[in-house]
């Protein structure tokens, strides 16, 4: 047997192992940050208030989905809604009775939404009057560009959900295309 080959193989794998290890635990770590989110401010229109929107956001590991969520805020407020800027796990986000428009978002892990989004939209209950609206933040591009695929990631839904998601967009690789949102938003009010 050759003892210099076996301890190579053994080398490497172990060096693989430490790599999936560390990784594994990355994702976990951040995927948690989410659920610390608890910040919240308040965005009123300029002119009458047509409305009360609600975004809620998961930050994420680069900050995007939080950048994301403040441009659509800004973009209903503009149009005349007073809006709420919370994180997942703030004290506001949990109250949504008030609202006509609901925004949820976040980043995607390995195709997934994070967790808190997961599990924010899985306890989520609006009227039918609500208009809901989800974002993800994403490196793939593919997945931007097939409603299908991008609802199974940004929003899983149970099968028994009530929840219809009127409007659903992502941003690739942290590029916040101002239209997009116009867009975005725009769906979600018709």
């Amino acid at each position: 047997m050759n003892y210099k080959k076996l301890g190579k193989i053994i080398g490497i794998s172990l060096v693989i192992v430490i790599i999936a290890a560390v990784l594994g635990f990355s994702i976990a770590f951040y995927d948690v940050m989410g659920f610390n989110d608890k910040e919240s401010q308040t965005l009123n229109p300029d002119g009458a208030v047509v409305g009360n929107a609600m975004v809620v956001y998961d930050p994420g590991i680069t900050g995007t989905a939080k950048k994301v969520a403040d441009s659509i805020a800004k973009d209903l407020q503009a149009k005349g809604y007073r809006v709420e800027l919370a994180g997942i796990s703030s004290s506001k986000a949990d109250n949504i009775s008030d609202y006509s428009v609901i925004v949820v978002g976040g980043p995607i892990y390995d195709g997934n939404a994070s967790s808190s989004v997961n599990e924010y939209l899985k306890n989520l209950k609006i009227s039918q009057n609500t208009s809901l609206g989800v974002f993800a933040s994403g490196m793939d591009p593919d997945s931007a560009k097939d409603n299908v695929t991008l609802l199974k990631e940004a929003a899983p839904l149970p099968e028994n959900s009530d929840l219809q998601i009127k409007a659903v967009m992502k941003v690739v690789n942290g590029n916040i295309d101002n239209n997009a949102i116009n867009n975005f938003v725009n769906k979600l009010l018709q």
